[in-house]
């Protein structure tokens, strides 16, 4: 039987909020004092330890699509959604800690840059490459909020049963509330407090909705006498057109492990959070950055995606009657059953944290873009404090669009949107960003041609994809590796900057005359 909202959930569920939203204030407030200069609001102070930024890291990468949209996932296909849903999560967030995270603290560090397009600007000296990585990140990052924006406000409709309005225009206020305040450095501590609640939340759901369904062997009993399908790793029942290919072929199931490791290390919001962390110290700092990832991002995200398969063995295929929030209601209300008012409470805040915490750092990414990597970069006698006033005043559309997407176009599934979004800003942003400080011959104009090929290319094939014209795996690998063709064809076929400015740029000892020699005495 499908839960309803009561007044012991809604009692609950606004006590754990008052509770986020007074800690988030707080530390937006201890941060305020750091924010109070341009620089210092988009990047702090640069000394946030790898602990606190593990866990912003964790935050943002899981956020709404793991903690709510994979459970969508295994609730609607079953099994074969795991490949989706969880198998691969930690294949995309370590390879970050190892290509991303000593790379972009120390480049942003040494030259000052306030933003991903900032060092765009730098690393390939082009005014060019720099606005259009802004412009691309703004609008794919447009399109990724919308699914945060459903998982918060299908957490609202689950226990108070609140028209969509207000469930989705809490979600903004609460954000805009410690965003404005607090700019970088009190959405980052914002964002480290989340992953942590986020982390127990699902560990804690995770088993007791297995509890729930009489463990493994209940789990598979039910499953199987509604449908024996659910239990098969993949699903040829379903077509090999659309979101279904990454369910019904090897094509949409390979193409998973790609867009978990383009995705990670090269979305805009999660590698952003290296932006303003300290300079790691040899091999101590890397382990506090990798301990809370992996206690975050790993085991838990994985367990919990068994969530919607116990959702589905208790409610069938109930929910994805319930529009526009569907399958997307599986784990709320499997903690509503299986824990009650204490664990339903745990498990909204935890989601509507992290939820929160992905959401505000994609609002603060396009707002600043604009301000910093557009009109900054093109008008550079513009005064800071002017930038400081339009990026806060920037902040209102930025969530708002979302809003309004969320509102009137919700997509049937978060994690399947969020997905296609993901493709574009992996496949583009992974080379152009990460890759680009490890590359020496990498250009500005294989970084152009990156650009130009991914964001077109990331809406023709999503329209494709929703279409149903072709698979969502194919869509995946066409984006992904046609923007690493461009970005290395590119490079090859132009000319790099001249060594001694890469050296400057990069930070690197310059470089012998090919066949000279080093005499030491």
């Amino acid at each position: 039987m499908i839960p309803k909202p009561t007044p012991a959930f809604f009692t609950g569920a606004v006590a754990g909020l008052a509770v986020l939203l007074i800690v988030c204030a707080v530390l937006g407030l201890i941060a305020r004092r750091r924010a109070a200069g341009y620089d210092q609001y988009l990047v702090g102070s640069r000394d946030i330890g790898p602990f606190i930024t593990g866990c912003a890291i964790a935050s943002t990468y899981l956020s709404g699509w793991a903690t709510m949209g994979m459970m969508g996932i295994t609730y609607a296909v079953g099994w074969s959604g795991m490949w989706f849903a969880g198998v691969w999560t930690l294949f995309g967030i370590i390879p970050t800690l190892f290509l991303a995270a000593r790379k972009l603290s120390d480049f942003s560090m040494r030259n000052n840059t306030r933003t991903l397009a900032d060092i765009v600007q730098l690393r390939y000296d082009s005014k060019v490459a720099s606005s259009l990585a802004a412009l691309a990140m703004a609008l794919l990052l447009f399109g990724y909020s919308v699914g945060q924006l459903k998982a918060a406000g299908t957490l609202w409709y689950a226990v108070t049963g609140f028209s969509p309005v207000w469930c989705l225009l809490l979600a903004v206020v609460v954000v805009l509330i410690y965003l404005l305040i607090g700019g970088y450095t009190g959405t980052q501590w914002a964002m480290g407090f989340q992953g942590i609640l986020l982390g127990v939340a699902c560990f804690v759901l995770g088993i007791a909705a297995l509890s729930y369904v009489g463990g493994p062997s209940g789990l598979e009993a039910r499953l199987a006498a509604e449908n024996p399908n659910l239990l098969r790793l993949i699903r040829p029942d379903l077509p090999k057109v659309g979101s279904n290919q990454l369910f019904s072929s090897w094509i949409g199931i390979t193409s998973t492990l790609l867009l978990f490791f383009t995705m990670s290390t090269g979305f805009p919001h999660n590698v952003a959070r290296f932006l303003g962390m300290r300079p790691m110290k040899k091999k101590a700092d890397f382990i506090w950055l990798v301990i809370p990832v992996f206690l975050i991002a790993g085991f838990p995200i994985m367990l919990n995606a068994t969530t919607g398969l116990a959702a589905r063995a208790t409610f069938g295929a109930e929910l994805l009657k319930i529009v526009p929030w569907k399958g997307d209601l599986a784990a709320p209300f499997i903690a509503m059953v299986s824990g009650g008012v204490p664990l339903t409470t745990l498990y909204v805040t935890g989601v509507f944290a992290a939820t929160l915490g992905t959401f505000s750092g994609m609002i603060m990414i396009i707002a600043a873009n604009i301000t910093n990597d557009i009109i900054g970069a093109w008008w550079p006698n513009i005064q800071k404090s002017t930038l400081l006033v339009l990026t806060r005043l920037l902040l209102i559309p930025a969530a708002l669009i979302p809003f309004f997407w969320t509102l009137f176009s919700p997509p049937p599934l978060l994690a399947l949107l969020m997905g296609q979004a993901a493709a574009g800003m992996g496949g583009m942003f992974l080379p152009v960003v990460t890759l680009g400080l490890w590359w020496r011959r990498a250009t500005k104009v294989g970084a152009i041609a990156c650009i130009v090929y991914g964001l077109p290319a990331t809406l023709i094939f999503s329209f494709m994809v929703g279409k149903s014209m072709i698979g969502m795996g194919t869509a995946i690998w066409l984006i992904v590796l046609g923007c690493f063709f461009c970005y290395i064809v590119g490079s090859l076929l132009s000319r790099p900057l001249p060594e001694g400015k890469l050296d400057k740029i990069l930070g690197t000892a310059p470089r012998a005359p090919a066949g000279s020699a080093t005499v030491t005495t």
